[in-house]
């Protein structure tokens, strides 16, 4: 071998020495097998049949009905309620606030008194279908005649708490102290067929009714909405 091949043997050797050696590729990844928890997917399973339960409960409930009496015809107040003034309303079964009387109960109705006027469509109540019409013991109705300024522009209807205030004479001058007051009831109201007064027939216990038909027969009173009523 020549001397000039062999240095060129050399410095190939010196620079395959010094020349960095790359890392060899890495092998295929073995698979991880996942961990499964029973727990966790007996709940989610829970979770699922729950849920389809809630589902078919909903829809059942919202597809029931119980039926109610209503109203069919006008009923006047104290008026005996016959079986053709009633008619058969469906509502939808669930949690009400209204105090319906079942269909059932259509033969326990007819006979009764309308304690307001019914109008059709309203749903019937043991509050507006009573046994006597009148004033319970101790009870007394007073009419009261009032003027468009002693009174509220929001109209008055039956089940109204209300006050009766005395108030001064036209011209006077106002009380220094907590003028005479009563409380009632709204029983119904109309208009007069005098004038453009209103007629307000209120209730009150019966040791105040003097003492109000008193004061109401001098104009000199005038009435404060306190609670709004259901009738």
């Amino acid at each position: 071998m020549s001397s000039g091949t062999k240095v060129a043997n050399q410095d190939q050797h010196a620079r395959s020495a010094t020349r960095p050696q790359r890392p060899a590729p890495p092998g295929p990844l073995k698979p991880t097998r996942a961990r499964r928890r029973p727990a966790l997917i007996a709940l989610g399973l829970a979770l699922v049949a729950l849920s389809v339960l809630a589902v078919v409960y909903l829809t059942t409930m919202l597809g029931q009905t119980f039926r109610v009496l209503a109203v069919a015809q006008e009923i006047p107040r104290g008026t005996v309620i016959e079986a053709g003034d009633l008619t058969v309303a469906e509502l939808p079964t669930g949690p009400s606030a209204l105090e319906s009387i079942s269909a059932d109960e259509l033969d326990l109705m007819v006979g009764k008194i309308a304690a307001t006027d019914l109008s059709p469509g309203q749903l019937l109540t043991e509050a507006n279908a009573v046994d006597e019409l009148g004033p319970p013991t101790g009870q007394s109705i007073v009419g009261v005649a009032l003027a468009p300024s002693q009174m509220p522009i929001t109209a008055l209807r039956p089940g109204d708490a209300v006050r009766v205030v005395e108030t001064p004479a036209t011209g006077g001058e106002p009380p220094t102290e907590a003028p005479f007051s009563i409380a009632a009831t709204v029983i119904r109201s109309e208009p007069s067929p005098l004038g453009d007064q209103m007629v307000v027939d209120v209730q009150v216990t019966s040791n105040n009714a003097a003492a109000l038909a008193a004061r109401a027969a001098t104009g000199r009173v005038a009435i404060v909405i306190d609670a709004v009523g259901a009738g």
